[in-house]
């Protein structure tokens, strides 16, 4: 008979639910706030209370066991309706500021819509941005973290990816139809092309010329392709146009737009939309509550992105 839990088992089970999570003990030593020894200490008393190992002790480190695995999906879901069970309690006490660098492309095309559903549920965090294309000094100004578009940052920052996006080819429905564009045509010749202006040194990145070279389509005509600040000339009917899914989405989900040459013309950055923050910054409970919350919006986004485009996205 097992004997009755005590709040250190507790303590031990968000210990394990953090380390598989994360990755590491140091990692979810830093994000419970504990020392490593004190995450060591938690694991071992949960292995004691029942009668197995959670983890085998490598040269190289600790390796999460089957048995630990196995739990991994049901306590961070057990832990999510914890940590909302306890916001309900905390209503009108989970208060506080947080403030956010952020491009306005993110903001606006991404981040804006989801944003309601996050003050719904801590309507007593005041969020204020840091609107800017720059990177903002997270270590000498107020800004708790930032939304950045970048590769993988050094190690003086912590961070969690959103999404590596990716960019494709959209224009609507009606002007699909009168091109006849479609994800078998091999010529292009007479469709207006167009490109969103690139603030970006992703060596991802490619343009038309590029594109169509590596999928054998030809363009006889001799119009350049044209830059634009934004991808709205595709919404006026305009042309196809090629830009970004984070900013195209909204769209593309209510069928104002379409992405008409299919999946095999989605194009993955090898930078990615990146939540950071300063290494070893104790978090505030808003930043906390944020990251939990923007990582189900990045779950949630990702699976209806992918169901969409009928690729899997990451």
């Amino acid at each position: 008979m097992v004997p009755a839990m005590k709040l250190s088992h507790l303590n031990g089970l968000r210990a394990l639910e953090a380390i598989l999570r994360t990755g590491t003990f140091t990692a979810a030593a830093e994000e419970l706030g504990v020392t490593v020894a004190a995450v060591g200490h938690q694991i071992r008393g949960l292995e004691d209370y029942f009668g197995l190992k959670l983890f085998d002790r490598l040269p190289a480190g600790a390796k999460p066991t089957e048995q630990a695995l196995s739990v991994a999906a049901g306590l961070t879901v057990g832990f999510a309706h914890l940590d909302d069970a306890l916001a309900n309690l905390a209503k009108g006490r989970d208060t506080g500021r947080l403030s956010i660098a952020t491009s306005h492309f993110m903001l606006d095309d991404w981040l804006a819509e989801r944003m309601p559903g996050f003050h719904r549920k801590y309507p007593g965090v005041e969020v204020s941005y840091d609107i800017t294309d720059a990177y903002v000094d997270l270590f000498n100004s107020d800004v708790d973290m930032a939304i950045r578009f970048s590769p993988e940052p050094g190690p003086e920052y912590e961070y969690e990816v959103l999404l590596m996006d990716c960019f494709l080819p959209v224009c609507t429905p009606d002007f699909a139809s009168r091109h006849d564009v479609h994800p078998e045509m091999k010529d292009l010749t007479g469709v207006p092309l167009y490109r969103v202006h690139d603030m970006t040194t992703d060596p991802a990145w490619v343009g038309w010329p590029e594109l169509l070279a590596r999928h054998s389509i030809t363009k006889k005509d001799k119009a350049p392709v044209q830059h634009v600040a934004g991808y709205r000339v595709a919404l006026a009917g305009e042309g196809l146009v090629l830009c970004g899914l984070s900013e195209t989405f909204n769209d593309l989900r209510d069928g104002r737009l379409v992405a008409p040459l299919g999946p095999d013309f989605i194009v993955q950055y090898s930078y990615g939309f990146r939540l950071v923050w300063p290494a070893g910054r104790t978090m505030s409970r808003p930043m906390r509550n944020f990251l939990r919350w923007i990582l189900l919006e990045r779950d949630r986004f990702l699976g209806e992105a992918s169901n969409l485009l009928g690729v899997e996205l990451t």
